[in-house]
């Protein structure tokens, strides 16, 4: 497969993870707001107002959690930049992930009481490997169950891109 249509893949997915997660925002009383440029980077995924009062912005991720260690992660280039955003507009920066393989939404907000409340498991968390910065499972909210039509069709698109298949239960 070529680079060109991995990267199709991983967008169309990308983009299925985010609409999935806009729909239950907006199932739950916020008004969403999402880029409508779609052939440029853009800082994060949604800009979601609930009440009129209470803003957040979200960045989705559509991955699974790792096999061996109970966590996930985003890259550390947009952990800064999501920091750096939310210290400036005084906005909470929720990540969400969007995991086929346990057919959940599930995320929390990036600050000390959510995604980087320490925690001791197999390693300390919040940790860094490489380019890549991971957050433990257990500080994550459950925020939906997935369909199962939903989770196959992002199950679908995984094994499209995977050499392997998913270890428990998975695709």
């Amino acid at each position: 497969m070529s680079q060109n249509s991995n990267w199709a893949i991983k967008l169309a997915k990308g983009e299925f993870a985010e609409v999935l997660v806009a729909r239950y925002l907006e199932r739950k009383g916020y008004v969403v707001y999402t880029p409508q440029t779609i052939d440029k980077a853009h800082a994060f995924d949604i800009l979601a107002m609930k009440d009129k009062l209470n803003l957040i912005i979200m960045d989705v991720k559509a991955k699974a959690h790792r096999t061996y260690y109970p966590d996930t992660g985003i890259n550390v280039t947009s952990y800064n930049e999501y920091q750096a955003i939310s210290r400036k507009h005084n906005i909470p920066v929720w990540i969400a992930f969007v995991d086929e393989a346990d057919g959940k939404i599930y995320g929390n907000v990036l600050n000390d009481t959510g995604l980087l409340k320490p925690v001791k498991l197999k390693k300390q968390y919040p940790c860094v490997e490489g380019p890549i910065i991971y957050f433990p499972l257990v500080n994550m909210i459950e925020v939906a169950k997935l369909s199962e039509d939903d989770t196959e069709s992002l199950r679908a698109a995984s094994r499209t891109l995977r050499s392997y298949p998913y270890p428990s239960g998975g695709a």
